[in-house]
């Protein structure tokens, strides 16, 4: 179980709603997300953490996905009710690839619509860096 998906508890359901029933959104987050990983086939794969703050609070509700030797992706502006199953979705698709890429094309709408950033792990040049250092001309575009 080296993949993890992090969840902001802190979260706020919206920019101007801290709360709803006494329950931050980050908070309705996880507990949703908790329900369905429950019994999620590859919950095996992957551990959920809490994290009390991703600095990213303009875009509540925060998630992130991170392995070992992967690149690590963050995603917000994510409802706390209906984004559960785009965030499984994406989770299996990071797992298959050894990179950790997900093309725009295959993420979830909620997901595509709400990334925040995409880190490379430590000590690796991503490919279109290295190419556009060797002089090739960056034709950009692969978010």
């Amino acid at each position: 179980m080296d993949h993890t998906i992090q969840v902001c508890i802190r979260c706020n359901f919206t920019k101007t709603a801290d709360e709803k029933d006494g329950v931050r959104g980050g908070t309705q987050l996880y507990d949703n997300l908790m329900k369905k990983y429950e019994k999620w086939p590859m919950k095996s794969e992957f551990q959920v953490e809490q994290t009390r703050c991703m600095g990213a609070c303009g875009n509540a509700c925060v998630v992130a996905f991170q392995a070992p030797g992967k690149v690590a992706w963050v995603f917000g502006n994510l409802n706390p009710k209906f984004a559960i199953s785009g965030i499984l979705e994406f989770a299996e698709k990071y797992h298959a690839d050894p990179k950790g890429m997900v093309a725009y094309a295959d993420r979830p709408a909620d997901l595509a619509a709400g990334l925040i950033t995409r880190l490379h792990p430590v000590g690796t040049k991503p490919s279109k860096v290295a190419a556009i250092a060797a002089g090739a001309t960056e034709s950009g575009g692969d978010c």
